[in-house]
C-alpha cells in the first residue's frame, strides 16, 4: 500500500498541473512521511552546470561496443542503473545485504544528456521523485520498493525517451 502511495505522489508530481495547486482542493494528511527529498545545498542539480569537453558530453560521447557512436553521460549512467537494480535484485532474492542505490544514482540531475534541451524543470521534477523513490528502497530495500523504482523509471520515459519502455517494464519484480 505504501509503495503504491509514492507512485501515486511520484505520478502526480510529475503531471503538468503538478505545480498549479487548486484553489478548491481539500488539503489532505498523507498517512506515512514521504521518503527524504535531496538536501537543499545537494551539489547535483538541475543548477549545476555541466562542464564542456567531460566524457558524455557533446562532442564528446563514450563510445562502447554496445553503442561505437557513443552515448550521452545521462545515457551510459542510466544503463549503470539498470545493471545496479537487476544486481540489487539477485542479493535481494538470495536474502543478502544490497549496497546503497542513491550516492550513484543521485548524479542523473547533473549528467549530460542525448538531448540538452531535456534538461528541463519537468526532467528535473521526474528525476527527483526517481531519487524519492530509490531513498525509500535504500531505506527499506524489498520487492515492493525495487517495483517502486521500475514504475519510477517508466513513469519518466513515459514522458521522454519513451523506447525501453518494454525493457524497463520486463525487470519488474513479479
Amino acid at each position: 500500500m505504501r509503495a503504491l502511495l509514492t507512485l501515486l505522489l511520484f505520478a502526480a508530481a510529475c503531471s503538468p498541473d503538478a505545480a498549479k495547486p487548486s484553489p478548491t482542493a481539500p488539503l489532505a494528511a498523507a498517512p506515512s512521511p514521504a521518503p527524504a527529498a535531496a538536501p537543499a545545498d545537494d551539489d547535483c542539480n538541475l543548477a549545476t552546470p555541466l562542464v564542456p569537453g567531460i566524457p558524455g558530453s557533446p562532442g564528446h560521447l563514450i563510445v562502447s561496443a554496445r553503442n561505437p557512436n557513443g552515448d550521452s553521460e545521462l545515457a551510459v549512467l542510466m544503463r549503470r542503473f539498470v545493471d545496479d537494480l537487476r544486481e540489487v535484485r539477485v542479493l535481494l532474492e538470495a536474502k543478502q545485504p544490497v549496497p546503497k542505490l542513491f550516492p550513484t544514482h543521485r548524479k542523473m540531475r547533473c549528467a549530460w544528456p542525448t538531448k540538452i534541451d531535456e534538461r528541463n524543470e519537468g526532467f528535473d521534477a521526474r528525476a527527483q521523485g526517481y531519487l524519492a523513490l530509490v531513498r525509500a528502497f535504500d531505506a527499506a530495500p524489498e520487492q515492493a520498493t525495487y517495483n517502486a523504482m521500475i514504475n519510477g523509471c517508466i513513469a519518466c520515459h513515459a514522458q521522454s525517451c519513451g523506447g525501453p519502455l518494454d525493457f524497463i517494464d520486463g525487470m519488474k519484480w513479479q
